[in-house]
């Protein structure tokens, strides 16, 4: 295609149009990987520390990393259906028939307080309040079902209550607070190289 001079256009609409779209394919894919791997994590590593929620750390630092990269108003529920599809495979060594509805919920409420928050100030300290949040929505899911059907969660039986719920909060933030910090840190050198 020319312009009014007679010089070729080095790039049409078109092309522009098909760069964007697989610019956002790429990041829904990237989104819906992260999702998997943060599960296959917490699948493959096990770790013998004994503490509740200590999964935490890699799986919130995964959905909060890829939550403050993106530009996409729903990023984390993306991730959340990468790890749904994970646990529609019985063959990681989940038993919980639950987990997939358990485990799918941090990345829906990261998006929702993310996109009512997103504008405060003390973005990092706000960020990992959501993680940790977040990751809290886990046991809180599990009380609610062990109250509902009697499902016995191993965690409940061998701290009790408290001990699960308020370690995953903790765990939630610290993992929030490390994704968040490492992505909002590249990204301020790459604005700052520009």
């Amino acid at each position: 295609m020319t312009n009014l001079s007679g010089k070729q256009q080095q790039k049409s609409i078109s092309g522009l149009f098909h760069s964007s779209v697989y610019t956002h394919v790429a990041e829904y894919i990237i989104l819906f990987s992260l999702g998997i791997l943060a599960i296959l994590l917490h699948a493959r590593l096990r770790t013998p520390l004994n503490i509740p929620g200590h999964h935490g750390l890699e799986f919130m630092a995964l959905l909060m990393a890829g939550r403050v990269a993106s530009k996409i108003k729903w990023a984390s529920s993306i991730s959340s259906l990468g790890i749904g599809f994970v646990l529609l495979f019985p063959f990681f060594g989940f038993k919980d028939p639950f987990m997939g509805f358990n485990y799918m919920l941090p990345g829906l409420f990261i998006d929702v307080f993310y996109n009512l928050t997103r504008n405060l100030k003390w973005q990092i300290l706000i960020l990992s309040l959501i993680a940790g949040l977040a990751y809290f929505t886990i046991p809180l899911s599990r009380l609610f079902i062990h109250a509902l059907t009697g499902y016995p969660y191993a965690s409940f039986l061998k701290f009790g209550y408290l001990i699960p719920v308020v370690n995953y909060f903790f765990f939630g933030l610290a993992g929030g607070f490390t994704g968040a910090g490492i992505t909002l840190t590249i990204k301020n050198k790459i604005r700052k190289n520009r």
